[in-house]
């Protein structure tokens, strides 16, 4: 099987997915708030999650739009999976596949491609934004969320490696893109909607 991951870059196996699908999800609860009202407002027809995970978060936003047609892709086969079945348990109809930042198995374009705690993870991170702007549709939005490293608590030593700064968000900058930066506590999220031509 392809492997969708690049060097460096964390895997997740069986028993990391199960974690994450049983535990993890729980303790997940005021991101996965904080994500649903920055895209509250939306009103894409077409969405697609990138490391989508488990999938809870992506039943949460599909919720939110019924009408939409709904993607998600992640690296992980086990995770794939996963989302199937919760999507699946919540009877809502999803295109699960194995893909990543570098590779969307879907030849279409997306009114609203979003990913939630995976970005900290991409290698060559400006490559994968370059790439997965070039999806969005006419006025498409690319939202990216994760902890905020400036206010960001965690038990673990390595945390820092599982956020992102303000400042490096800041610091993005893509031409024909309007970017926003929005902060909540010890969440950020970082989006670029492509301008009318």
């Amino acid at each position: 099987m392809k492997d969708y991951y690049a060097d460096g870059e964390e895997k997740f196996g069986y028993f990391t997915t199960s974690f994450y699908d049983v535990f993890a999800w729980r303790m997940l609860k005021k991101l996965y708030n904080f994500t649903i009202e920055e895209v509250k407002n939306m009103s894409p027809l077409s969405i697609l999650d990138i490391g989508a995970g488990p999938g809870r978060l992506s039943v949460m936003v599909a919720k939110q739009f019924p009408h939409a047609e709904f993607y998600t892709v992640d690296p992980s086969e086990y995770m794939v999976r996963v989302e199937n079945k919760n999507f699946g348990k919540a009877g809502i109809k999803a295109t699960c596949k194995l893909g990543s930042s570098r590779e969307i198995p879907f030849d279409r374009k997306f009114d609203l491609i979003f990913t939630t705690l995976s970005f900290h993870h991409w290698e060559n991170r400006d490559s994968s934004i370059s790439y997965i702007l070039s999806k969005l549709s006419d006025n498409g939005t690319f939202l990216i969320i994760e902890f905020m490293e400036d206010n960001y608590k965690s038990p673990v030593s390595l945390h820092k490696k599982h956020s992102i700064s303000k400042k490096y968000a800041e610091s993005l900058h893509f031409d024909g893109y309007e970017k926003k930066v929005d902060t909540s506590g010890e969440f950020i999220a970082l989006s670029f909607t492509k301008l009318s031509s």
